[in-house]
């Protein structure tokens, strides 16, 4: 657990250590969830002072691009990419009007087709309902569903190191059935339809199977070659003969005007400030409204007295045995994901 969950943690018992269950307490809960969150979980992080008339926010896409849910908790191991964060930060710059530009950093692999086309169309609205200019900061990693969401931008910087690229789409499933021939496991599969148990584990696919898949696939491919057209400004053949899925060092990225410049954030940053003419604005890091939600939620969740084990999963081997039940139980989906699933 971080640091800053084990303050959370510490703070909440030393509430119901003081009696928060009482009805004096609970009237005033509200007024606690806004005082202790705002203590802690403060909304932004400045990066450098200046004019708060004039800021530049800055949001940061870091990880699989998923909507993950509950795993992406304070007590969660595994805090990386937060869909609903992110939107939500999304959300709140579009409404703060004292923001001029956003820089978008980018370090991701790609993810989920759906997330990753939410993703894009949510910062396209951003720049085209507010006309305010969008620049990307390519980290390690911009691929696949990462270069997607770069298609917003109006200008795209990368490292010479980036990997980029991967534009395309894959779905993935396994086919146990010769394994289970082999242990004399034969599944009895009830259906209403031939088509019902589409890419099931138990069965080879035929050959209907691969066309009704392949044709959802071609949908998605050339849903993201238009989006990158339209964002680089080539013709959709221009863009097909460099999307076979093969990924692009930022410089190779670069060549084929897949990227404008090479250079870190800080190179991004003054060139949208330069650009825009933004010099002397306040640049400041986004947070989500996630850590405060979910920091209100351990609050009343301790005044209703529930035990403190129902709110921290314990690393056992049976929540390990239902981790992997919940990933063998998920259907098969495709993906903007360079490395597969």
């Amino acid at each position: 657990m971080n640091k800053k969950s084990w303050i959370v943690v510490i703070v909440a018992a030393l509430i119901l250590f003081f009696g928060v269950q009482s009805a004096a307490v609970r009237e005033k809960e509200a007024d606690l969830d806004d005082a202790i969150s705002n203590k802690f979980f403060a909304s932004d992080k400045t990066i450098e002072e200046g004019d708060s008339n004039s800021q530049i926010a800055v949001l940061q896409v870091n990880g699989t691009i998923a909507d993950t849910g509950d795993q992406n908790s304070l007590f969660s191991a595994n805090q990386g990419y937060d869909h609903q964060g992110t939107l939500s930060a999304i959300k709140k710059i579009k409404e703060d009007h004292k923001v001029k530009a956003l820089l978008l950093e980018v370090d991701s692999p790609g993810g989920a087709v759906y997330e990753s086309v939410e993703l894009y169309r949510a910062l396209k609205d951003l720049k085209e309902s507010r006309q305010i200019p969008i620049y990307v900061s390519m980290k390690s990693m911009a691929a696949s569903g990462g270069y997607m969401i770069s298609m917003a931008a109006d200008k795209i910087f990368a490292d010479t190191e980036t990997t980029t690229g991967s534009i395309g789409v894959i779905l993935s499933t396994f086919n146990i059935s010769k394994l289970l021939e082999e242990h004399g496991i034969k599944p009895e599969v009830f259906k209403s339809g031939d088509h019902k148990d589409l890419l099931s584990m138990y069965r080879d696919p035929s050959d209907e199977d691969r066309e009704i898949i392949n044709n959802i696939l071609k949908e998605s491919y050339d849903r993201f070659v238009k989006i990158v057209a339209e964002g680089r400004g080539m013709n959709e053949d221009e863009v097909r003969k460099l999307a076979d899925g093969r990924i692009y060092s930022g410089q190779q990225a670069l060549d084929k005007h897949l990227i404008d410049a090479i250079g870190y954030r800080q190179d991004a940053l003054e060139a949208l400030k330069a650009d825009h003419d933004l010099e002397g604005g306040r640049v400041y890091l986004v947070s989500t409204d996630e850590d405060q939600q979910q920091f209100s939620r351990l609050i009343r969740r301790f005044s209703q007295a529930i035990p403190l084990s129902k709110l921290l999963k314990a690393d056992t081997p049976a929540n390990e045995i239902e981790a992997v039940k919940e990933l063998t139980d998920q259907a098969p989906r495709p993906y903007y994901l360079y490395g597969g699933e």
